[in-house]
């Protein structure tokens, strides 16, 4: 089958793997970003503390730092269609088993090993090395699409969650979000999700051996030695080592200055849409501008975000527009840094290179929640973590200025 030769007949052809992708991507956040309501009924029921609870995401943060570059390695050998699936019903299954809960602590980091190893088959890794291998006139907006699923994730886990929670409780919300999400992206996986390996093997189904897959970029030894790979991983470590706690705790963040719980609950969905926006428009962008400008405010922008969230300011708006600025750059950051990675590092070894990159990022979500927990459970505020945020989301964003053309990869012969 012949290539397609423009960003429109990619579209033609590839859209519903953009979609399966996307909505599994979408799965993936679910864990993290429902955990905030769900936070209220367990410690309730269970007297847990915030720094209890939001240990189970520093153990999943840490599974998926140390699997990370074994998941890209295998997503590189083998592509991404059947670890995806397989993955999939068995985040899913270990997502509704939450609903076991008996009030272990024990229990609860158990829950969450399982669940952290299933899931390393639908992070972000695998969905963006699946759509990175079939799409290349327009790759970023295709990427942005499927990584906007996070910000679906963020906007409406918590809304569901908490939708859940008020009619049936806690348990039951538990079961409907993991078999009922996952169930939704099954239904579009199996039938439409096909990245360039699934493809290659469907065109030659007669064939003993399936045949191999190379494609243009850096070997592993490279980008370990490329500044700009280094920079874009400090980056988004950096980014997640703030990031994720204020996103986990973002619900308790706005609710503690004085707002209702069901408005501090839209506020922090409204960081998933901008999320979605941030995404989408600079997805939009990166295919048609190369420079630092973009990069730069897309992490700026957070920075500012952080510093509304401080409460420095009286008033339900100023809050408003701090999550959306967090949400906005979140959704950005992601998008941003997974299409400069597969432009200056390539696609030859994309997986095992921004697996590790995810490594990287989850090392810093792996701390980022309990530190949070650590704060508030010590000063009885979240503001010192906002005050640590706005500089260091302000760093990140200079270690994107001067990143220079993308380099042109010579295309690997065929075995």
């Amino acid at each position: 089958m012949n290539e397609p030769t423009t960003a429109l007949e990619e579209w033609r052809r590839y859209w519903p793997t953009v979609l399966a992708a996307m909505v599994g991507m979408s799965f993936y956040t679910v864990l993290t970003y429902s955990l905030s309501t769900f936070i209220g009924p367990l410690e309730a029921e269970f007297g847990w503390s915030r720094t209890a609870l939001s240990s189970g995401l520093t153990v999943f943060a840490g599974i998926s730092m140390l699997g990370g570059p074994f998941i890209g390695m295998a997503v590189d050998k083998f592509g991404t269609r059947e670890l995806g699936i397989i993955g999939m019903v068995l985040a899913g299954l270990a997502f509704a088993a939450f609903s076991l809960l008996n009030g272990s602590i024990v229990q609860w980091i158990a829950l969450y090993v399982i669940y952290g190893i299933f899931a390393l088959a639908i992070k972000s890794t695998v969905w963006s090395a699946g759509i990175s291998s079939v799409f290349t006139h327009a790759r970023s907006l295709a990427l942005a699409v499927v990584l906007s699923g996070s910000a679906l994730g963020q906007t409406l886990a918590p809304l569901a969650a908490n939708k859940l929670i008020n009619a049936f409780g806690w348990r039951e919300a538990y079961i409907w979000l993991g078999l009922g999400w996952a169930g939704v992206a099954l239904v579009l996986l199996i039938p439409f999700y096909f990245d360039a390996h699934a493809r290659k093997a469907r065109e030659a189904p007669g064939s003993e051996k399936k045949p191999a897959i190379i494609l243009p970029g850096l070997t592993i030894k490279e980008a370990t030695r490329d500044s700009r790979v280094i920079r874009i991983a400090l980056a988004n470590l950096l980014m997640a080592s703030v990031g994720s706690g204020v996103s986990v705790h973002l619900v308790r963040i706005v609710s503690e200055t004085g707002i209702s719980m069901d408005t501090a609950v839209e506020i922090a969905a409204t960081a998933g849409l901008a999320g979605l926006i941030g995404k989408v428009g600079v997805g939009w962008l990166l295919d048609r501008v190369q420079g630092s400008l973009i990069p730069f405010s897309g992490f700026a922008i957070g920075a500012f975000g952080h510093f509304l969230l401080i409460g420095l300011i009286g008033g339900a708006t100023p809050l408003l527009i701090g999550a959306m600025c967090i949400g906005f750059a979140s959704g950005a950051g992601l998008q941003i840094s997974t299409y400069l990675i597969s432009r200056y590092a390539g696609l030859r070894n994309f997986g095992a290179i921004f697996g590790t990159i995810s490594s990287m990022m989850m090392a810093g979500t792996a701390l980022g929640p309990m530190f949070a927990g650590a704060v508030h459970d010590l000063t009885g505020s979240y503001d010192i973590l906002e005050m640590i945020a706005a500089p260091v989301m302000l760093l990140c964003a200079t270690l994107f200025v001067g990143l220079g053309p993308y380099p042109e990869f010579a295309r690997p012969e065929q075995d």
